[in-house]
């Protein structure tokens, strides 16, 4: 099939890769993609992708903009969202693509959907909800009210990448399974060796968060069998998470389990990072990662590196697959006593986690992924 993907944003951090993922294994399963974006939206990687410019404006950016200027924005950004999607309609009906994917959509994308053109398209348009969180109040019922909208136009389907499956009842609904992102730049570490020390990654934009300082008072203070290394980035976007970043680094940048580093990555030199651990933690105590999948824990496990995870970072992988531990933060002699038995015991039990996550890894796929955001057919 020839396949037009509609992407109007600028993809950063994990989008950069799953865009990858995307575009790569529609090449391997025989079909034709183009990416069609506004005129100088700039990839951070384009994939060595064809593009179609869409007529309309260029993208508006938020960065730097006050509250009301914000809300100017959102406005004019509004407008040219609906603008751009008039121009994929047309873009689609004379190249004659035979699919249209929005990779990485929210409920803004309906709205303008419903107001432009490409509403009425003779081709699937599949809008894709890669990370949405149902856990704030009121977006339950507010993706309800949109979704029941938008089913007198047949050929419009609606995607959620997620475990959680809230809403069943509406037939323009359904739902994918996350990708795993495995090593796509640099050659496949391999599996963990049995080597020491065993090493620990914290990786990802650091934002403030408690049980991150809980889960690092029990490293530089727990006593191990087995070594450890901790590797910390410290990338922060705010004077906040900076401060407390650096509260961190000053109660810890003397003990020699830790490793602290700023570097920005990005691509490779994100793959080189992940390839250099054996442990991902991915601790946060914010609720939407219940109902959003974690890019983090998926690219650990396309690593297949084992995780430590809190009790609101898709738990429902672990329930399913024994990859790693699910922290307990509730309790902190608990919470200490199970991080030590986990490390002490993890070279005996690595090739268990292995088969798990390469079982998990038949399910949680690229290749599963595009066969089912391409699963619909023209009414």
């Amino acid at each position: 099939m020839k396949v037009a993907i509609l992407e109007t944003i600028v993809p950063s951090g994990h989008e950069v890769e799953y865009n990858r993922g995307i575009y790569t294994e529609m090449l391997r399963q025989g079909h034709e993609p183009y990416f069609l974006t506004p005129e100088n939206l700039t990839f951070r990687d384009d994939y060595g992708a064809p593009r179609l410019v869409l007529e309309g404006g260029e993208p508006i950016s938020y960065r730097k903009a006050g509250f009301f200027k914000k809300l100017c924005l959102s406005v004019l950004r509004e407008y040219r969202r609906i603008q751009w999607f008039n121009s994929a309609h047309k873009i689609v009906e004379a190249e004659h693509f035979d699919y249209v994917l929005i990779p990485s959509a929210s409920p803004r994308y309906l709205r303008s959907l419903r107001l432009s053109s490409l509403r009425n398209s003779r081709v699937p348009v599949v809008v894709n909800h890669q990370i949405y969180n149902f856990g704030i109040r009121g977006r339950l019922e507010q993706f309800r009210a949109l979704a029941q909208k938008m089913l007198p136009y047949k050929n419009i389907h609606i995607t959620f990448c997620t475990h959680y499956h809230m809403i069943r009842d509406i037939p323009n609904v359904s739902y994918v399974n996350p990708p795993f992102y495995g090593p796509t730049l640099i050659d496949d570490p391999g599996r963990y060796d049995g080597h020491e020390p065993l090493v620990i990654g914290l990786y990802g934009v650091y934002r403030t968060d408690p049980n991150t300082h809980k889960l690092l008072e029990v490293f530089a203070k727990a006593e191990f069998k087995t070594p450890i290394q901790v590797r910390m980035q410290t990338v922060t976007n705010n004077a906040r998470d900076k401060a407390s970043c650096d509260e961190l680094i000053t109660a810890y940048q003397d003990n020699p389990r830790f490793c602290f580093f700023d570097d920005f990555l990005f691509a490779k030199s994100w793959q080189e990072a992940m390839a250099r651990v054996d442990i991902m933690l991915v601790p946060y105590a914010a609720r939407q990662y219940y109902y959003a999948y974690s890019a983090m824990c998926f690219n650990a496990l396309g690593f297949r590196k084992p995780v430590m995870i809190s009790p609101n970072v898709n738990p429902q992988l672990l329930e399913s697959y024994d990859m790693g531990m699910i922290l307990d933060f509730e309790n902190e002699d608990r919470l200490k006593a199970e991080v030590v038995e986990f490390i002490d015991t993890f070279k005996e039990k690595y090739p268990h986690y292995q088969a798990e996550m390469e079982r998990a890894a038949r399910v949680y796929n690229f290749p599963n992924l595009v066969r089912d955001l391409l699963n619909f057919s023209p009414v």
